[in-house]
């Protein structure tokens, strides 16, 4: 071959060969193009997604809960609740919110299976994370509504704490320890103030009241865990708890709400702002699980079809966390 030959040969691959490059790096750059687009477009997705849920779930970890000065404890909850359009579906939808990111562990203790649906019934929801959690063998809980069915007391028993429990309308004797574990019961019911119930034969009792009483016995401790569960009368209790400052001196708090079917929406927003303003005082939500066996038709309220009239709610108290390393 002569050398013009191999001359027109190794210029015209070295063409062919630009072109491919050429068109292999064109390639390549659309490729990246499309990713970088696609990372960009579901970047804004999931930004949106996860602004939007943070509107309806401010909280994240319980270590992030410490009050400061430049706190915002308010959230898009108190917008909805104070709206003028409210609807029965949205009160309705602030009952059934969980906020389950603010606790990374999540347990329930006691309750009964159920069938039709199966499933548990009148378990309580604790948050087991370090700063909050009750700690084996030196804590305090308090259960009302105990309706002589025992696993949440004796289970709370069971994972270290001196638990006290009370029922008025229980027979038996009026104070004795429950076995197995470490439970006293006291036939006291809960109120939101000290009165006798004519009506039954009870003896009501604040929670103030009792525990003023029962100081003595346990010491002047915070409750690690307030469980209620007194058939309605919760709304009223709820309202001394703040009234006299009780609240502040509960670390966790769970509570099966019960919701009439009768009443008109300001009822139930009411209700809500409530358990709202105790939210906005520190007590965070952490859990919540509607009742399928206490359904019910809200009768002024015809649009929301069957709903629960009962849920479990459950929070701890932002203003009583430990720090990790302890305290």
């Amino acid at each position: 071959m002569s050398e013009t030959a191999i001359s027109n040969f190794i210029s015209k691959s070295t063409c062919h060969l630009k072109r491919r490059n050429v068109i292999l790096a064109s390639f390549f750059l659309a490729i990246l193009a499309v990713t970088y687009i696609g990372i960009i477009f579901d970047s804004k997705i999931t930004i949106k997604h996860y602004v939007d849920y943070l509107k309806f779930h401010p909280w994240t970890s319980a270590a992030a809960f410490r009050p400061s000065a430049d706190c915002d404890l308010s959230s898009s909850w108190d917008t909805v609740l104070n709206s003028d359009t409210l609807t029965g579906a949205q009160v309705m939808q602030y009952f059934k919110w969980s906020n389950r990111q603010s606790c990374q562990l999540v347990q329930d203790f006691g309750g009964t299976m159920y069938k039709e649906p199966s499933g548990w019934d009148g378990q309580k929801s604790l948050c087991l994370d370090p700063e909050v959690a009750p700690v084996p063998g030196d804590c305090l809980v308090y259960s009302f509504g105990t309706n002589d069915e025992w696993s949440f007391d004796e289970q709370m028993s069971a994972y270290g704490c001196q638990v006290f429990a009370f029922d008025p309308s229980m027979m038996g004797e009026d104070h004795y320890d429950h076995n197995p574990g470490n439970v006293h019961f006291y036939k006291w019911g809960l109120g939101d103030r000290d009165r006798h119930d004519t009506d039954y034969n009870w003896e009501i009792r604040s929670l103030s009241s009792i525990y003023q009483t029962l100081a003595a016995r346990h010491g002047r401790k915070i409750i690690d865990y307030l469980k209620i569960d007194i058939e309605g009368g919760e709304w009223d209790v709820i309202t001394e708890m703040i009234a006299s400052g009780m609240l502040s001196n509960v670390r966790q708090l769970g509570v099966e709400i019960h919701l009439v079917t009768n009443a008109p929406l300001e009822k139930y927003r009411d209700y809500a702002k409530l358990l709202r303003s105790m939210e906005t005082m520190g007590m965070v939500r952490f859990d919540s699980e509607f009742n399928p066996w206490f359904m019910a038709n809200f009768t002024r309220l015809p649009e929301l079809g069957k709903q629960s009239q009962g849920y479990e709610i459950a929070w701890f108290n932002a203003n009583l966390t430990r720090h990790p390393t302890g305290g």
